[in-house]
């Protein structure tokens, strides 16, 4: 009863283990299948299986850090800790799992090149674009050479940015997105500035203009706002404010806000510019926070009002901080989860290392006993053959003695208790056995007071190996059912097992159902 219910309850835990399992799958395979367009209703389904974890397999482990990188990296939330997504990447490397070794690798460059980390964000930029590529995936592409477009602007490798800009655009053209194609022509327009060449960076500002009309809202304001940053940056202050401004009437927004106040300020407009700045400020992106709190320091540092720049200053360590302090805990939560791994490790392996050595102990004294046994068997069968021959030479003698017609009671007397003497010797009960053996061999059936044990016993020495199987193979058995098996591996049919050991037909079928019972 105890092993049905321990069963029960382990099918129960697998049973449990699989659905828990089933669920992180299905709730995993619906946020990847909208985290492109919807990051805020995937990151809210990642919400709900929070322990996998803890619970869940490594493919849905991997898949969940990706998963919850990009959804905190599109809604500018800190992605998990470098070292989880470096395992996310290195797991998705060893399984032969290209496209999502793709992703991975995008969301753990970007973050990086965020924190200042240059050269390596650079390295696994170049390593997604080759993956990509040969993948190709113009998804990815596309958001791998305008990573790559926009890390080259910063470092100043002009020729470099133009020729990943335009690699960009085509990208986006293929994808037939409107607003990657605005941002394309964008980039390629901010290339060209970047070079001198003005009249081709407006040709291509003015490309995006065709776009416009097709787009959705959240478009529009994308295509303006990138517009006016782009004008801005060419110094054209005139064009920038009237599309920075065209954009906030469609759809208000606090990058927009933010550019709009440089813009003012650049303008002199500081009344103006401590407005759109006020509002960029309200934005629960960190990077636009920081770029605004950053442009008022500026400004505060040019009108050397340095009681406001160190306030302003001391906003941005604190904002600085806080990011720090989100990072720190993800590593904390990091550490703390390998640690706790690690204890649970340690527990199956301190188990398994005891279970191994109890084993093998185990294992050791069987052997030890098998071949003791068999050592034992082997010289008392010797012995026992000896003395059964020395006491079929006594019987021989006292057979020819009285057969002589000569007294020689006395003689015979001597070799009758040399016998009993042999018999005492060689175990009166083996010898029991042998006789009741050699009854059965004889074709006799066993009478109802005869001792089987005795049979058994003498059995167990002469074939010690099948009695050996036998007690591997059934547990338990009585004496009737022993002496059942020794009858039909003499070769003993059913009737002929009825006969010598005097059973009915039922009697023979419930005694066999019952040892077919105490099968192991």
């Amino acid at each position: 009863m105890q092993r049905q219910v321990v069963y029960l309850l382990m099918i129960l835990v697998l049973a449990a283990g699989c659905s828990r399992q089933s669920v992180y799958n299905r709730v995993l395979s619906e946020a990847d299948a909208m985290v492109e367009q919807d990051a805020d209703s995937a990151h809210a389904l990642l919400q709900t299986i929070s322990d996998v974890m803890e619970h869940g397999d490594e493919p849905s482990q991997a898949h969940y850090l990706l998963l919850t990188a990009q959804t905190a990296y599109k809604r500018y939330q800190p992605v998990p800790a470098d070292s989880l997504l470096s395992w996310t990447v290195d797991y998705y490397y060893q399984v032969s799992d290209r496209p999502r070794q793709c992703r991975a690798l995008y969301y753990r460059a970007m973050p990086l090149y965020e924190q200042g980390q240059h050269d390596e964000a650079l390295l696994l930029l170049k390593q997604g674009e080759e993956l990509a590529t040969g993948l190709h995936d113009v998804l990815y592409m596309s958001k791998y050479h305008e990573s790559l477009c926009m890390v080259n602007d910063r470092a100043g490798c002009n020729d470099l940015m133009l020729e990943y800009a335009k690699l960009f655009l085509k990208d986006a053209i293929q994808l037939k997105d409107s607003i990657l194609i605005a941002r394309g022509f964008n980039h390629v327009s901010t290339a060209y500035t970047c070079l001198g060449q003005d009249s081709l960076a407006e040709k291509f500002m003015l490309k995006t203009l065709p776009y416009f009309r097709c787009s959705t809202k959240q478009e529009k304001t994308s295509i303006l706002t990138n517009l006016g940053c782009t004008y801005h940056t060419a110094g054209n202050i005139a064009l920038s404010k009237y599309y920075l401004e065209l954009s906030l009437k469609v759809t208000p927004r606090s990058n927009t806000y933010a550019e709009l106040g440089d813009v003012y300020a650049d303008e002199g407009n500081m009344a103006e510019a401590e407005k759109c700045w006020q509002k960029a400020l309200t934005s629960n992106n960190p990077i636009v926070v920081e770029n605004t709190l950053t442009s008022i320091f500026n400004r505060h540092k040019q009108n050397h009002d340095d009681t406001k720049a160190l306030e302003v200053l001391e906003r941005l360590y604190n904002l600085k901080d806080s990011l720090s302090r989100v990072s720190e805990k993800e590593k904390i939560a990091e550490i703390q989860q390998k640690y706790d791994k690690q204890v649970v490790e340690n527990k199956y392996y301190k188990a398994l290392v005891w279970i191994l050595g109890l084993a093998l102990v185990g294992l050791f004294l069987t052997l030890a006993y098998y071949f003791y046994h068999r050592h034992v068997v082997r010289t008392f069968t010797s012995q026992l053959s000896i003395k059964e021959e020395a006491i079929l030479q006594a019987q021989q003698q006292i057979d020819l003695l009285k057969s002589s017609g000569e007294e020689h009671s006395e003689e015979i007397a001597a070799l009758q208790r040399q016998i009993t003497s042999f018999r005492r010797q060689t175990n009166e009960r083996l010898g029991v056995g042998k006789a009741l053996y050699e009854k059965i061999l004889a074709g006799d059936s066993i009478h109802p007071l005869d001792d089987v044990h005795c049979l058994i016993e003498y059995y167990s020495i002469i074939h010690y190996e099948v009695y050996a199987r036998w007690m591997d193979e059934y547990k338990a058995l009585t004496p009737g059912q022993f002496v059942i098996l020794i009858l039909e591996e003499m070769g003993c049919g059913k009737s002929e097992v009825e006969r010598i050991m005097h059973m009915s037909h039922s009697a023979y079928r419930t005694a066999k159902s019952r040892l077919n019972d105490r099968r192991r």
